[in-house]
């Protein structure tokens, strides 16, 4: 039987609910890549958890390798597609002399007896080139699509390495959302009934406007928190999320989780978070390629509707529930669900 190719890398609801999990053995497995490489633990960065939860898929650790500045990264939950496969597929097609992935020092390729991967990379030391949870000026955001532009132009492989999606199931992409959002959030007290009548509502829309729309090979993650200058250029993170998807869904993912950061401002009101807002749509509803073409505008909203719904089911649900803005921002992600739905329709 000829097995079917991966399509991405990881489908994280997938993951997370089978429990997949890597903290118990975080130890061991650093033990051992200290052991087999120059690579010397300092502290962690960063460990990638599944919506907030306890579990954890990977770990950043800041180190030195061969007596320079390094990053490991311990990927401990399985990849359908190896990060190492996908930063060097990236490199080799990559034409831009301002965005490029993450230089590798070292790697050690998933092996099943052991039950993780690991990438040694270059330790990048710059600012982002947007930071979140900070207002932000319409300049500054007005940049952050400026690289975009050139990611779009020059990034975007001519050739992709995975395999294109036959189909897109959004009944079962709705079945795994909801049932995600349950098993993280089982008692959120922002949920509200008609939610899930609003998302079937969104979900039903999308798949008439899909239909015949061709899926784009993309950089899934683009956002505000992986792109970080070196020098005079600009490293893109989060590589093991190259994917297929719909048209804008890289161009509405930074904006649709920028706008949860906002939280983190001191006092911060909802007119403010609203004036942001403003900015990013602007900035998104005047790309060229969005202004010229209505039918391009359509799929714009489109992508914003479908991130919207993602918001309000479970990624607006990430914020401390405590927190002053939290009921704010999932009402108006609740509004923009809405918004869209009347637009489209």
């Amino acid at each position: 039987m000829t097995r079917i190719k991966p399509t991405q890398a990881v489908r994280l609801d997938q993951a997370f609910q089978t429990g997949a999990d890597m903290s118990s053995r975080e130890k061991e497995i650093l033990a051992q890549i200290v052991s087999q490489t120059q690579f010397k633990p300092e502290k962690v960065i960063w460990r990638s958890s599944y919506w907030g939860t306890a579990q954890i898929g990977a770990v950043h650790y800041q180190g030195t390798f061969k007596s320079q500045p390094a990053v490991l990264k311990i990927q401990g939950v399985k990849p359908e597609v190896s990060e190492i496969l996908m930063i060097k597929e990236f490199a080799a097609q990559n034409r831009s002399k301002i965005i490029r992935p993450p230089k590798l020092y070292q790697t050690l390729s998933w092996q099943e007896a052991k039950g993780y991967e690991a990438l040694i990379m270059e330790s990048v030391v710059g600012k982002k080139i947007l930071q979140s949870g900070q207002l932000q000026s319409k300049e500054k955001i007005s940049q952050f699509f400026d690289y975009y532009q050139e990611y779009r132009k020059n990034c975007l492989p001519k050739k992709p390495w995975l395999p294109k999606p036959k189909k897109t199931d959004w009944h079962q992409n709705l079945k795994n959302l909801l049932s995600t959002s349950q098993r993280a959030y089982p008692s959120h007290p922002l949920r509200q009934p008609n939610d899930k009548k609003l998302a079937t509502q969104a979900f039903g829309l999308l798949k008439e406007i899909y239909q015949n729309v061709p899926l784009e090979f993309i950089h899934g993650h683009f956002s505000v928190e992986d792109l970080v200058y070196q020098n005079h250029q600009v490293v893109l993170f989060a590589n093991l999320f190259w994917k297929w998807q719909y048209p804008f869904y890289d161009t509405v993912f930074g904006y649709h989780w920028f706008i949860y950061t906002l939280e983190r401002v001191k006092r911060i009101q909802p007119s403010q978070v609203e004036k942001q807002r403003e900015i990013w749509l602007f900035e998104l509803f005047n790309l060229p390629w969005v202004k010229k073409s209505p039918q391009n505008l359509r799929l714009l909203k489109a992508a914003l509707l479908e991130r919207a719904v993602a918001g309000l089911i479970i990624d607006s649900f990430l914020i401390d529930q405590k927190r002053p803005m939290a009921e704010y921002l999932t009402q108006s992600t609740r509004n923009q669900v809405k918004n869209f739905l009347e637009e489209l329709v």
